[in-house]
């Protein structure tokens, strides 16, 4: 406990410096997850389990994996479009684990036909769209598919099983599965990876399952997570993105007894991401309370508002992504002390 202790609060001087990437918690985010997952399985036949995959990686190097395969490339070379850019990704830059990442690609590239063509499919694994007027997770609403971000956990989820990923997702190994869990599960947990408020064009408030929209329409009315949503600066998804830089030291040392109270799930594995949405779904409205919209604008990335954040904002951000940090860790310990149980006595 007091090494990995020690480790979180290393990192935090990290977090408070300058961040490199806008990818879903920061890079730093999720080895914090992977971080406290570690703590919480020791002993457990899950790390041994966990050892025996990983072999002489590290669970915190995995977790960064499925954010560091988007630096590949689209046909016909599938190539690594950004080698070196990224310190945490170097681990996957040797040519048997850049052989792996392409192959993932090549997989999962286009299967999904999507409605967002100018997006691979295995970048839309990431997240969900749900309306903030919802209060949990429904396959079928607006925003969801099936391969969103809960299809892709239970995907991932199948595999470590034995079993096969259901279509259109593409996992051939358990080792791809448990890089894209460890990952997603963090995802999830970022409310802006599954919540999203649908604004019309003067910046009100709409109901995308009460209005039928569909297709281009749907996505047109959509900050898409808070992309479309410019802060002075930046965006809204990019700042929740980064958010644990707003943690102190104690509060990551917090993080282990945080994790502890988190209750445990119940039912089918299977539908515990489904859960997990639906929790997020809730905590984005904490996201977006507070904020007033402009009319929309159009630039060269799509529709986009601009708002400002309220003074107690950022205090609100850091009390949130403390408590979805610890059960994002929680909630994977659990998951993988679920999928390789302790043997019988």
């Amino acid at each position: 406990m007091f090494r990995t202790v020690r480790r979180l609060c290393l990192l935090a001087i990290c977090l408070l410096g300058v961040c490199t990437s806008a990818q879903a918690w920061g890079p730093q985010g999720h080895q914090l997850i992977a971080d406290l997952v570690t703590t919480l399985i020791q002993g457990r036949r899950a790390e041994r389990e966990l050892k025996d995959l990983l072999g002489s990686m590290q669970l915190r190097d995995l977790a960064v994996w499925a954010d560091c395969v988007k630096g590949i490339g689209g046909p016909p070379a599938f190539a690594n479009t950004v080698p070196g850019r990224f310190p945490e990704c170097a681990v996957f830059e040797t040519p048997a684990e850049t052989a792996l990442m392409r192959d993932f690609v090549r997989r999962n590239l286009d299967a999904c036909r999507s409605e967002d063509a100018d997006e691979a499919c295995h970048k839309q694994y990431h997240y969900a769209d749900v309306a903030l007027q919802r209060d949990r997770y429904q396959r079928g609403s607006a925003g969801t598919s099936d391969h969103d971000v809960v299809a892709a956990l239970q995907a991932s989820i199948a595999v470590l099983q034995g079993q096969p990923a259901p279509e259109p997702i593409s996992l051939t190994s358990r080792r791809e599965a448990l890089a894209l869990l460890v990952h997603l599960v963090g995802d999830i947990h970022q409310p802006l990876h599954v919540g999203a408020i649908y604004l019309d064009a003067q910046g009100q408030v709409l109901d995308p399952d009460a209005l039928d929209l569909h297709g281009q329409a749907l996505f047109a009315a959509s900050n898409r997570g808070g992309n479309a949503i410019a802060l002075p600066g930046g965006n809204l998804h990019a700042y929740w993105d980064l958010a644990p830089r707003l943690l102190s030291l104690q509060d990551l040392s917090e993080l282990p007894a945080l994790a502890a109270h988190v209750p445990a799930d119940s039912g089918p594995v299977s539908e515990w991401p489904v859960h997990w949405a639906g929790q997020s779904v809730q905590v984005s409205t904490e996201v977006f309370k507070g904020l007033e919209f402009s009319a929309r604008r159009f630039t060269a990335k799509g529709p986009q508002w601009s708002s400002n954040l309220p003074d107690d904002y950022a205090q609100r951000c850091r009390e949130l992504t403390r408590l979805q940090l610890a059960r994002a860790g929680a909630h994977l310990a659990e998951l993988l002390m679920a999928l390789w149980p302790q043997a019988p006595r």
